[in-house]
């Protein structure tokens, strides 16, 4: 739905930009929408409206202008809205409707505790600035108020060139979109794009979905999945022996059900090599390597998946110690730490040739060689540390994660996690949408004082919730697993509400129980949970309605 020429009128763009020439001299123009292109004889800037979008561009003079800052200010009605919605940085953020007047949480632990555990690497702590005033939340690419059934949607149209950090400010009833700067000089004489934006109203399913067409952003095909992953039944400790098991009760439990369109799944997660060196498989746990289970994992009628982190590698890798060069520095000459996984996790420079070869060979080797049909990749922030060579984060994450695309083979699927959100959009089949669920309901209470992408099953169901108007429409939302086993703290309610949700809200339908072990009521749970999850995919498809395939999978 269209605003009003009224609603438009009380948006009251404002736009700041700061640039210097050649010569260091700095200078700040501010312009409103009505103002249309302000003219200093050095740099041209138009702010140019399009029925619901706005493009602020650039047009130097000549040679030697760098652009440093880029904003626009809107007038938005947060005094009177429901809620505010401001997307969370990458997969794991917390992504929910608060109060307009809520404020942000910051670290609850020392900063000496951050940075030895890189617990900052994850999210936006290290180039977003706090504030953790009531009424002044951030959020990234896009964001919306809530009016009862109707919201009001502020959202970036060109995250590729540069990431939107979207500031609010209660009292002076605004939120404030500030783009990465381009990262290098404007070239003279040619007119570019500094920001790019729409604000769209209706309810919020339509209102997405108008933005990401403004945005010429298509979700890609592919069939939902059921299925199980490794990690949360054995997490790194994983071999042959353990995966087949495994392997005979998912074939076993999925072969009594009918699924319909969806895709069947066994995907392997971490565990099987040292993480860098991804073409190695440990050997004393996968003597024969990968390939024959691939097979084994086909003979059984499962899609083979499995999950790496194909930007960052553990310090004790091969590749840390063999390819030094590969490794990203800061400009102090440090390693970029992502995190404190594993033996501590360093970032690769995507940029490096010798880094990209290096990628396209093991995501060639997984699926053209083993022939894996899924890759599940993690930790993809990593391409984004910091700008460099010549590219923002925008660009950097936009370019890595095309080459992930560029370099499997024809028909893999994606399933990304732990990425920047909006700069997957369309670029993946999945895309996890929380953060990680833990074996209890919300940690242990140290670990509730670090960061936003925290692993917590309470801040997962949240999230899930929180971006399910993604789902279908950027990718397919993967909104982790559910627990039906008994030996996981958790309650039979919170086991329940957690079933539900990834049954009804999301594309990707997995668990990591032994489904061998599961009881007669255990099962009875999972056939109703996959029955509703059949049905939505089925009524999308329009091959069969819901109430038929319920009655047929009884």
């Amino acid at each position: 739905m269209s605003l009003t020429d009224e609603e438009k009128l009380a948006l009251r763009p404002v736009a700041v930009v700061r640039w210097e020439d050649a010569q260091g001299k700095v200078s700040v123009v501010q312009m409103s929408a009505a103002m249309g292109t302000v003219q200093d004889g050095e740099l041209d800037l138009s702010l140019v409206q399009r029925g619901d979008s706005w493009r602020l561009v650039a047009a130097p003079s000549r040679e030697g202008i760098r652009v440093t800052q880029v904003r626009v200010r809107l007038c938005v009605d947060l005094a009177h809205a429901d809620a505010l919605y401001l997307n969370g940085y990458n997969s794991w953020t917390d992504s929910v409707e608060h109060s307009p007047r809520d404020a942000m949480k910051n670290f609850g632990v020392p900063r000496a505790a951050v940075d030895h555990w890189a617990l900052d690497g994850s999210g936006d702590y290290r180039f977003t600035p706090r504030d953790e005033r009531r009424g002044h939340q951030h959020g990234f690419a896009y964001g919306y108020l809530r009016f009862g059934d109707q919201v009001q949607l502020v959202g970036s149209l060109g995250e590729d060139s540069g990431l939107t950090t979207i500031y609010e400010d209660y009292d002076a009833g605004t939120l404030t979109l500030d783009k990465e700067a381009p990262a290098g000089e404007l070239a003279a004489g040619v007119s570019s794009e500094l920001l790019s934006f729409c604000v769209v109203k209706g309810d919020l399913r339509s209102a997405t979905q108008t933005w990401l067409d403004l945005a010429g952003i298509k979700a890609r095909s592919a069939r939902p999945m059921v299925g199980y992953t490794s990690w949360y039944r054995h997490y790194t400790d994983i071999d042959a022996g353990k995966l087949e098991h495994d392997l005979e009760g998912v074939a076993q439990e999925l072969g009594r059900f009918q699924t319909g369109s969806c895709a069947r799944v066994f995907q392997i997660d971490d565990g099987y090599t040292k993480v860098g060196d991804w073409t190695t498989p440990d050997a004393g746990k996968f003597p024969q390597g990968m390939a024959p289970l691939v097979q084994r994992i086909k003979e059984a009628d499962l899609v083979p998946g499995i999950w790496l982190a194909p930007f960052v590698c553990e310090r004790e890798s091969r590749v840390f110690a063999d390819h030094q060069d590969w490794l990203l520095h800061d400009d102090k000459g440090q390693l970029v730490t992502t995190g404190s996984h594993w033996s501590g996790q360093v970032a690769l420079d995507t940029l490096n040739p010798q880094v990209r070869d290096h990628l396209r060979q093991v995501l060639s080797t997984y699926t053209r060689d083993w022939g894996f049909k899924l890759l599940k990749c993690d930790f993809l922030y990593a391409a984004c540390m910091l700008p460099h060579g010549g590219m923002n984060r925008g660009q950097l994450i936009a370019d890595a994660l095309d080459l992930i695309r560029s370099s499997v083979a024809e028909g893999t699927w994606l399933d990304f996690c732990g990425v920047p959100l909006a700069s997957a959009f369309g670029r993946c089949e999945f895309c996890r949408v929380g953060c990680d669920v833990g074996l209890d309901w919300d940690d242990k209470p140290h670990m509730r004082l670090t960061g936003r992408e925290r692993v917590s099953t309470k801040n997962n169901l949240a999230n899930t919730h929180g971006r399910a108007h993604l789902d279908g429409l950027a990718f397919r939302n993967d909104p982790d697993v559910f627990f039906l086993r008994s030996d996981v703290k958790l309650s039979d309610e919170q086991r329940s509400a957690l079933l539900r949700a990834d049954a009804t809200l999301g594309g990707v339908f997995f668990t990591s129980d032994d489904m061998g072990l599961w009881d007669q009521e255990q099962s009875g749970w999972y056939r109703e949970a996959l029955a509703a999850f059949v049905g939505r995919a089925q009524k999308e498809s329009g091959a069969e309605n819901a109430d038929s395939l319920l009655r047929r999978l009884r």
